[in-house]
């Protein structure tokens, strides 16, 4: 395999300009626990009513080395939970929307505002020690509890791996269901954040799995719009995440993606939304690896059933944009994708990175189905730019929990599309 010009290309690229940012709206704080073979035997013993479903979600995860969530909506059995791993791992600041902003902040950007309806005190304390500003639309943080996730990072070996999954770092998460309120801009406050946001360019959403109502997903999408029209260079991005339901699934294909500019999400998230496309029940889905030419295929389904101009699918091994074919200059969006490989996986390890030999088979694979590319991991196919670029990996990663969040919101704010 020739790695020559895709090393030319990641040694070439140079930091995009950093115009200010919105986040919103899931920020939260993570409990941070790695997986040993000792708490994986104290999981087998825990007594928490439906923890076995829980327990062979995380050990399904764990065979496949794929990143999965799985919601608790009874608040008592969740309280429980978090009991039972209180002097486990670590606390740290979590939600997408908290990640991203800090991450941002860190990159040199001159304004992060992080939009969370009722955040607690510790997830705001954390934003404001990191630079970024955050908007509670509620007087006194203070007077509200900080929401806690649990974030099992593992290591591939654990368990027995599934025939065909490439070993890799991963993590599972257990998160209470929030309330929707925590999504919406309450309607006293929109003029009010609107000022606040009228000098961005980029707005990196989430946390539309917490919707439930019709009437909330049609708000949700309301105030979409009202952001993108604040500024006339505006382009607002929606980030997935696994483990909701079909109902939800359905509302944000309905509601949500057709209202936004771009959608991130990884390998298990397309293949839940294309057994919602399909009409199947998304629990069915199983976590099997998928190939680039099916994940190109399911891509492109997915963009022309809800029209979104730009998808991100972030995945082992390589990276992929499906984007209009009236893209201008498509290799700007694979120079911000290089350039968000490079950082992330310095956020997933401190020595060395390499080529990862996966996404360089991807890379390969696509060209035998798409024929040569226009320019380096830049195809044409099905009356789309298809962009795809293998990754730069850690051989000794310290941590996945974010990286989706950060790999997507740095693709997003430097894609100049």
């Amino acid at each position: 395999m020739n790695t020559g010009v895709w090393e030319n290309l990641y040694q070439s690229i140079q930091v995009p300009r950093l115009d200010p940012v919105v986040t919103g709206f899931n920020a939260n704080i993570d409990r941070v626990i790695p997986v040993t073979p000792d708490i994986l035997r104290s999981l087998e013993h825990l007594a928490v009513q439906g923890f076995d479903t829980i327990l062979d979600r995380l050990k399904q995860s764990m065979r496949y080395c794929t990143a999965d969530e799985i919601f608790i909506r009874e608040p008592s059995v969740y309280v429980r939970l978090l009991q039972s791993f209180s002097r486990s791992g670590v606390l740290s600041l979590g939600g997408q929307a908290g990640i991203a902003a800090v991450h941002l902040r860190s990159l040199g950007m001159p304004l992060v505002t992080c939009a969370v309806p009722g955040a607690g005190p510790m997830t705001c304390t954390l934003l404001q020690e990191a630079g970024a500003f955050p908007m509670t639309f509620e007087p006194e943080a203070s007077e509200r509890s900080d929401i806690i996730h649990l974030i099992f990072e593992y290591s591939p070996g654990l368990v027995p791996i599934a025939d065909g999954v490439v070993p890799r770092s991963n993590r599972f998460i257990v998160s209470p269901v929030h309330n929707s309120s925590t999504v919406l801009i309450p309607h006293a406050s929109v003029n009010t954040f609107l000022e606040q946001i009228i000098a961005c360019r980029r707005a990196f959403l989430s946390g539309y799995q917490y919707l439930q109502t019709h009437h909330e997903f049609v708000t949700a999408a309301r105030q979409i719009r009202m952001i993108q029209r604040v500024n006339p260079l505006m382009r607002t991005h929606v980030e997935c995440v696994s483990g909701a339901d079909r109902k939800v699934m359905t509302m944000m294909l309905r509601h949500i993606i057709p209202n936004t500019d771009s959608m991130g999400l990884n390998e298990r998230e397309l293949g839940l939304f294309t057994h919602v496309l399909r009409a199947h029940d998304p629990a069915s889905a199983a976590i099997v690896p998928s190939s680039p030419v099916d994940c190109i295929r399911d891509a492109v389904a997915l963009a022309d059933a809800t029209g979104v101009p730009r998808i991100h699918l972030h995945t082992f091994g390589y990276y992929l944009l499906i984007l209009k074919s009236e893209t201008p200059t498509p290799e700007l969006s694979r120079n911000a994708l290089l350039f968000a490989a490079r950082v992330t996986a310095n956020a997933a390890g401190l020595k060395e990175q390499v080529l990862s030999r996966e996404g360089l088979l991807a890379y390969a694979a696509v060209r035998d189905m798409l024929g040569p590319d226009e320019a380096p991991g830049i195809f044409r196919y099905d009356n789309r730019i298809i962009v795809l670029i293998p990754t730069y990996i850690s051989p000794h990663i310290q941590k996945t929990t974010g990286l989706g969040d950060i790999l997507s919101s740095t693709a997003f704010v430097a894609d100049q599309f």
